[in-house]
């Protein structure tokens, strides 16, 4: 007995030192992805939601096998609205991004393999706290800065939306994507996708 607890230390140990992650699976799917990723399977959104907390490496291109889909796994979405938001870590080669996310959504391409895209929708409590953010995350991505003053210039005057694109300074794509309704929601969307 103490052997075999010896060899899964020994396993366990072997894999935390090489930077990969085992791959937990159950009916409904891993619980985790391959590398950094955390699993967007039914069970893999389930351990998220327990967990209060995603991984998403976009260092390089990535699979929806990536995120825990295989043998014929669907991929799922990511709800928490109106609960604790998930703390997203997004992997850049230049940096890390943090968000804390109400909803995560993969866009997976037309052939089901290759991921397109991440939204991450982060609710704000009002027009406030909706443009400080924007601000500070675009800033932060690298987003054009007049761009971001022309649309908190705007706020304020009914409901405002625009697509800020091409903050890459983590080292992958961030568009940004404010919506601001003055007695509705105050949602900032990302759009996130891997270079090249």
């Amino acid at each position: 007995m103490a052997a075999s607890v010896r060899a899964v230390a020994t396993g366990v140990a072997a894999l935390a030192l090489t930077g990969c992650s085992a791959s937990l699976g159950s009916s409904d799917g891993a619980t985790t992805g391959t590398g950094d990723n955390s699993s967007f399977t039914a069970a893999g959104v389930e351990h998220i939601e327990d967990e209060g907390r995603a991984v998403i490496d976009l260092r390089a291109p990535i699979t929806a096998t990536d995120l825990g889909a295989g043998d014929g796994q669907v991929l799922r979405d990511v709800d928490v609205r109106g609960e604790d938001p998930i703390d997203v870590t997004v992997r850049g080669s230049r940096g890390d991004l943090v968000v804390p996310a109400d909803v995560i959504r993969v866009l997976v391409g037309a052939d089901g393999s290759e991921v397109q895209s991440i939204a991450l929708f982060e609710d704000r409590d009002d027009t406030a706290a909706l443009t400080t953010r924007l601000k500070t995350v675009g800033d932060t991505v690298g987003v054009d800065g007049s761009a971001l003053d022309s649309y908190v210039a705007s706020v304020g005057e009914g409901r405002q939306e625009v697509w800020l694109n091409g903050g890459e300074s983590p080292g992958f794509t961030v568009g940004l994507h404010p919506v601001d309704e003055p007695d509705g929601e105050h949602v900032l969307e990302y759009q996130l996708t891997a270079p090249g």
